[in-house]
């Protein structure tokens, strides 16, 4: 279809956006006023332009129905070609405009309000609009190459100035999408998920796409599942099944083009949104064939072994331990799966609690970083008080080498907070551990400056009486 685009100058960055995805779907578009020669040749190209378009669009600003605007000279050309515009005109709001200000015969169609994405919207207007103009349903060809049409002698040429303006103005929308996704990327990676997800669409359905938006979009919306929470709003609780609601649909469509590790992702974070939904007793669709299906696919899927063995560590905690080992192995996205591993063993048995110090061991060595929250929880769960329980240190001594298990501890709990006067358990845990290590010398100086002190303090208590029992195992002599 043949379209005339009325605009205001002030709007030209956004009719060269819209040319460009028209132009996408196969219309030639007249709308560059500046390449005209001034004078009577002037008025005649527009009016050439105007009588040999199928349609016109018209940009509704203030400025485009300002008495004076060259816009409703335009307009009134096309009223003398139309005498109804129903079918023929498309006004669009792109700026806000009282209603009362607009010429009867925009008044006299429908005034497209866009609320989302004008340029989107405007397309598929169009796309309405020649469908039934032409009274058949046939598909528009896309149009591969970038082209700016241009009137004369009641036809359209290609011009090359034209086309280099082309060019440089899908790089520039290019460039600008890039950045605007750049930057919904960091929101989504602070928590932002919705408004990102939101930004990341729109930008995937511009004309001409941002070439990775699509895939940020994607990536969002994952990362948004695996961070998900009940969250507070104004109406109160926002549940796991609301806010799959919005992301899951997006992980559905980006499914059916993907393959191998991506389309292994995906399934892995299906099977997640339907976990989350089990926990929240409103889904009944079972998460594993979905973590089965995506290992198939990619048989180390980082994803789907740790989210699998989140789930099992509870019912079968072997079977839960080489799915992390294969989710670690994987090399992909370490610092999640090491949280899994954390979250998800830390509290449980003197076995799982042990499993969590192994792990610890396994980052001191690779040189990873372990969060504070994760630094705290494995005092509360596998050191601290829990040291005084016997069979709590006979699981941790089971799990590690002495040597690296004392290594371990002094790497996450410095001397510096450890030997502190006022810290009886991290200075008991290091002389337990110091003595299961066999350096016996430091172990008893750790264990005689804890029973000194606390008795001077008349304090009493476990640390005291376990303290002199390592005290009287250090002085029987070896076996």
């Amino acid at each position: 279809m043949k379209i005339f685009l009325s605009y205001p100058s002030a709007e030209r960055p956004l009719a060269e956006r819209l040319v460009l995805a028209l132009e996408a779907e196969g219309h030639e578009v007249f709308f560059d006023r500046d390449d005209l020669p001034a004078g009577e040749t002037f008025h005649a190209r527009l009016r050439e332009g105007i009588q040999d378009a199928d349609a016109m669009i018209f940009f509704v600003t203030p400025a485009s129905v300002k008495t004076g605007a060259y816009a409703l000279t335009e307009m009134e050309i096309a009223r003398q070609r139309w005498a109804k515009p129903g079918g023929r005109v498309l006004p669009v709001m792109v700026a806000p405009t009282p209603i009362n200000t607009l010429p009867a015969y925009l008044s006299a169609v429908t005034l497209l309000l866009p609320k989302g994405e004008l340029v989107a919207e405007t397309v598929a207007a169009v796309a309405k609009m020649d469908r039934n103009r032409s009274g058949t349903g046939r598909k528009l060809a896309i149009a591969g190459a970038v082209a700016l049409v241009l009137a004369g002698a009641g036809t359209y040429g290609w011009r090359q100035a034209q086309q280099s303006r082309a060019v440089q103005t899908v790089q520039d929308a290019l460039q600008r999408d890039e950045a605007a996704a750049t930057q919904a990327r960091q929101m989504c990676e602070d928590g932002s998920h919705g408004a990102a997800l939101q930004q990341l669409g729109e930008l995937a359905a511009h004309v001409p796409a941002s070439p990775h938006a699509a895939s940020l979009r994607d990536d969002c919306a994952m990362r948004w599942i695996r961070q998900m929470r009940a969250l507070r709003g104004e109406d109160g609780v926002i549940t796991f099944d609301q806010q799959l609601a919005v992301v899951q649909p997006v992980l559905v469509q980006a499914l059916a083009a993907a393959q191998g590790q991506r389309a292994a992702d995906l399934r892995a974070h299906l099977g997640w949104a339907e976990y989350l939904r089990q926990r929240e007793s409103t889904g009944v669709s079972d998460p594993v064939p979905h973590w089965r299906r995506a290992i198939r696919e990619d048989v180390d899927n980082v994803y789907a072994h740790a989210m699998w063995g989140n789930v099992l560590t509870r019912s079968d905690f072997n079977a839960a331990r080489k799915h992390f080992e294969r989710a670690v192995a994987s090399g992909r996205e370490r610092a999640w799966v090491r949280g899994m591993q954390m979250a998800n063993t830390l509290g449980g048995d003197e076995e799982q609690s042990a499993y969590a110090v192994a792990v610890a061991n396994e980052m001191r060595r690779g040189n990873e970083t372990l969060t504070e929250a994760q630094r705290r929880r494995l005092w509360t769960y596998a050191f601290g008080q829990r040291l005084l329980d016997p069979d709590v240190r006979k699981a941790l001594f089971a799990a590690l080498p002495a040597a690296d298990l004392l290594t371990t501890f002094e790497w996450l709990y410095p001397a510096a907070e450890t030997q502190s006067a006022s810290n009886l358990l991290g200075r008991f845990g290091q002389a337990s551990l110091q003595f299961h290590a066999g350096q016996h010398d430091a172990a008893r100086n750790g264990f005689e400056s804890l029973v000194r002190d606390m008795q001077a303090a008349r304090q009493s208590g476990r640390v005291l009486d376990q303290s002199k029992a390592a005290l009287a195992a250090l002085a029987r002599p070896p076996a």
